[in-house]
C-alpha cells in the first residue's frame, strides 16, 4: 500500500477554494462565502439558537428570553435538566442543578465529533478520523483533504494512477486560490503512440508511453491496433492527446491537438472536446446532483446524488449527510416524539408524553410502558424495553440498517461514498448504505474505468 503523504495545504486557501468553487469568476467576498461552519451544527450564540447552512450561515431557529433557556437538546428555548449535556457547536457543556449551562471539559475538534449520548452518560469528545481542516493527502492514488468536521478523509478526486497524485501541485493550486487536481494522465489503457515509427503504449501508470512492442519499417506503424499494418481510410484514433485520422495513404495523420488525453474524442463526430467549466469545480444541477468539473475542464461528472436541493452543497463540495431518513419519519428523543423536517435538515418536537405513559416512534404517546423483552428500531437506534423503559442496545450505520425483528444492525452494503463500475454503469453507495444507486452510464466510446471510478474514453 502507498504510504499517505500528508501536507497542510492552508485553511485560509482551502476556504477560497470554496468560494471560487461556489460563484465561479465572480468577484466575490470570500469572508461571507468561506466555509466556516459545519452544516447541520447547533450553537447557542448569546439567546439565539442558530444552525448552521451550506457551511456559510447561522440561520437563527429560535431567540430566547435568557442565554440559559437555549437549549440544543430541545431545539427550543427551555430550561435544560440538571445533569443533562448538549454540544454548543463544538464544546460540550453540562445542565447544573441551577439549570445553567456550564462548560464541561474541553472543546472537541470540531462540532461533528462532540457526542452526547443517548443513554444520558457524559458529553464526550470522538477522536479525529484525520489532523486537522484543510490537509490534503495523497492515499494509493486519491487526492483527499480533511474537511472541517474532520471525522475523517474526503476524496478530493480518484487520479487515474497513484504517480498522477502529486501532493506538491496540489499544495501549490490551494496556495494559488485554485482547486487541488490530479495530473492530467498523457494517454489512456491501450493507447498506442507511433512517433518513433514504431508502437508505444501507454504506461500502466498513463505517465507516458513506454517501450515499443515491436519494431515497423516504413510508415507502418497502426496507433489503433498498436502493430505493423495500415489502417482503415476515415477511421480516427485517440493517441494521447493526439486526435488522428487513417489518410489515403492508409497512415496516420494529426487532425487535432487537443487540450488533453481526456479531451480526445472519437466518438460519432470525432473531434476534441472543447472546455467548458474550470478545472475542479463544484456545482448542484437541476436534480440536485453533486458535479465536478473535470481536470481537463471540458466536462461535468457526476460525484453523487444528493436527496434534495438544500443538501447539496457545493461550497463544502459534497452532499450533506441527511440528519433524519426520510420527510415525515418519527422518532423518539427520550419521552417526546419528534418529527422529520421536509428537507431532511433535522427533526422537529411533535409532542411530549407523560411520564406515566411510553413514546412511540410511530403511535406517539401510550397510556403504559413499554414490554419487558420487547425490541424496536427508533431511527438508528436498536432499543429493547426493561423494566418499562426502553434501552439503547446499539446504534446502527443507518435507521434503514436497523432490524428489530432479528435483534440486530445489519452490517452495510457498502462504504460511504464508495464507488463502483457494473458493466458500463457507474454506481455510488446509497445514502443508506443498503444498496448503489446509479450516477452515471457511459456511453458512446466511453467506458466505465474500475480504476478512476469515471466514465473515460475506451
Amino acid at each position: 500500500m502507498m504510504k499517505a503523504r500528508i501536507v497542510l495545504g492552508g485553511l485560509g486557501g482551502w476556504l477560497l477554494v470554496a468560494c471560487q468553487v461556489a460563484l465561479g469568476d465572480f468577484t466575490i467576498d470570500t469572508t461571507k462565502l468561506a466555509v466556516s461552519c459545519e452544516s447541520g451544527s447547533l450553537r447557542c450564540a448569546a439567546k439565539q439558537l442558530q444552525s448552521c447552512v451550506s457551511g456559510n450561515e447561522w440561520r437563527v431557529l429560535a431567540t430566547c428570553p435568557l442565554a440559559d433557556s437555549c437549549n440544543l437538546r430541545s431545539l427550543n428555548c427551555a430550561a435544560c435538566e440538571p445533569g443533562s449535556y448538549q454540544c454548543n457547536g463544538s464544546q460540550p457543556q453540562l445542565c447544573d442543578a441551577g439549570s445553567h449551562w456550564v462548560t464541561a471539559g474541553s472543546a472537541c475538534a470540531s462540532a461533528s465529533l462532540c457526542d452526547v449520548p443517548e443513554d444520558g452518560s457524559p458529553a464526550n469528545c470522538k477522536p479525529p478520523g484525520c489532523p486537522a481542516a484543510g490537509q490534503v493527502q495523497c492515499q494509493d492514488g486519491h487526492l483527499q483533504r480533511c474537511p472541517l468536521s474532520q471525522t475523517s478523509w474526503q476524496d478530493i478526486e480518484i487520479c487515474a494512477s497513484p504517480a498522477l497524485c502529486d501532493l506538491e501541485r496540489a499544495k501549490a493550486q490551494l496556495a494559488a486560490g485554485k482547486p487541488a487536481t490530479c495530473v492530467l494522465p498523457s494517454c489512456s489503457a491501450g493507447q498506442f503512440n507511433c512517433d518513433t515509427g514504431s508502437p508505444r503504449p501507454c504506461k500502466a501508470d498513463r505517465t507516458g508511453w513506454d517501450t515499443a512492442t515491436t519494431s515497423c519499417a516504413g510508415a507502418t506503424c497502426n496507433a489503433a491496433t498498436g502493430d505493423c499494418s495500415e489502417c482503415a481510410i476515415g477511421s480516427y484514433v485517440c493517441s494521447g492527446q493526439d486526435l488522428k485520422r487513417c489518410g489515403e495513404q492508409r497512415t496516420w495523420e494529426t487532425s487535432s491537438a487537443c487540450s488533453s488525453a481526456l479531451a480526445c474524442n472519437t466518438g460519432a463526430t470525432p473531434n476534441c472536446d472543447p472546455p467548458s467549466c474550470t478545472p475542479g469545480e463544484f456545482r448542484c444541477n437541476t436534480i440536485s446532483a453533486l458535479e465536478r468539473c473535470r481536470s481537463d475542464g471540458t466536462k461535468w461528472e457526476p460525484i453523487e446524488q444528493c436527496m434534495n436541493r438544500v443538501l447539496c452543497n457545493p461550497n463544502a463540495t459534497r452532499c450533506e449527510v441527511p440528519r433524519c431518513p426520510g420527510a415525515g419519519a418519527k422518532r423518539c428523543q427520550g419521552n417526546t416524539q419528534q418529527t422529520c423536517r421536509a428537507d431532511l435538515t433535522g427533526w422537529d418536537e411533535l409532542i411530549v408524553c407523560p411520564a406515566s405513559g411510553s413514546c412511540d416512534p410511530e403511535r406517539g404517546c401510550l397510556d403504559a410502558p413499554c414490554s419487558s423483552g420487547a425490541y424496536r428500531c427508533n431511527d438508528v437506534s436498536l432499543e429493547t424495553c426493561s423494566n418499562g423503559a426502553w434501552t439503547r442496545l446499539a446504534s446502527c450505520q443507518t435507521s434503514a440498517l436497523c432490524n428489530a425483528s432479528l435483534h440486530v444492525c445489519t452490517a452495510p452494503s457498502c462504504a460511504p461514498g464508495e464507488r463502483q463500475c457494473q458493466g458500463n454503469v457507474l454506481r455510488r453507495c446509497n445514502a443508506a448504505r443498503d444498496g448503489w444507486d446509479e450516477l452515471e452510464t457511459c456511453s458512446g466510446h466511453t467506458k466505465c474505468s474500475p480504476e478512476t471510478k469515471r466514465c473515460e474514453q475506451g
